[in-house]
């Protein structure tokens, strides 16, 4: 492959952080040596985020759009992305930049040690956490990742980070087999390398929590439970 490096980047209604989070990417990226490429997907915004995806896309040949009506959930969102990734590494991030983009130098480094898979994690040595979430989101985020290891993989630190990379060939294997979209899809992700012995490595991140996040907390919190649920009855049947 001659690109290094897709990255994936869902966006639902961000018109208000978008263009912030989109210079943040782009003017770390432009200065690198290696190929890459960005991924923005639409997940059905109804606002005018996708007025600003193209206008930032306009005479930019590495920065490709992926857009559709309807909202369907980060979870589909990346896997739409992946489709088309082209890099020989994928890493799906936020918009909001919580974690900055200089972290995939780790990643890389973790890859060439034989990682299939690298997640960042706020609770592994060596991890920064600048600003903390509010307590109940942090305590929920917390608790999710206490459920992950009792249903889905026992030695997993931070479920819920929503910045994670890929072999190119790995990211194919994983997302073609996603079931669920919603807040629990990274569940599913960690049961999906669970059951084909796929490595994880989690590296530590510096992490800032930014205002703004989508999550619903009781609507979300109940439909990842129900995620959980729907991983094991899959893998059942």
């Amino acid at each position: 492959m001659s690109l290094k490096l897709s990255l994936i980047i869902p966006v639902y209604n961000e018109r208000h952080r978008f263009k912030k989070g989109f210079d943040h990417y782009y003017a770390y990226l432009r200065k690198q040596k290696y190929q890459w490429e960005i991924i923005l997907v639409n997940d059905g915004s109804t606002d005018n985020t996708l007025t600003l995806i193209r206008e930032v896309k306009r005479g930019k040949s590495n920065v490709q759009v992926v857009s559709y009506v309807n909202n369907r959930g980060k979870g589909y969102a990346i896997s739409q992305g992946v489709k088309s990734a082209e890099g020989e590494y994928i890493l799906f991030a936020d918009i909001d930049h919580s974690v900055p983009i200089n972290t995939i130098e780790s990643f890389f480094n973790y890859f060439k040690n034989g990682h299939g898979v690298v997640i960042g994690s706020r609770r592994v040595k060596g991890a920064v956490i600048v600003k903390h979430q509010n307590f109940l989101r942090e305590s929920l985020g917390r608790g999710f990742t206490s459920i992950v290891n009792m249903f889905i993989h026992p030695n997993i630190t931070d479920a819920t980070c929503g910045f994670k990379g890929f072999e190119n060939k790995i990211a194919q294997k994983i997302f073609n087999k996603i079931t669920v979209y919603d807040w629990a899809f990274d569940a599913e992700i960690l049961y999906i390398c669970k059951k084909y012995n796929i490595k994880i490595a989690q590296a530590p991140i510096t992490w800032t929590d930014v205002r703004g996040s989508k999550v619903s907390l009781l609507k979300d919190v109940a439909n990842s439970l129900k995620g959980i649920l729907k991983i094991r009855v899959n893998d059942l049947m």
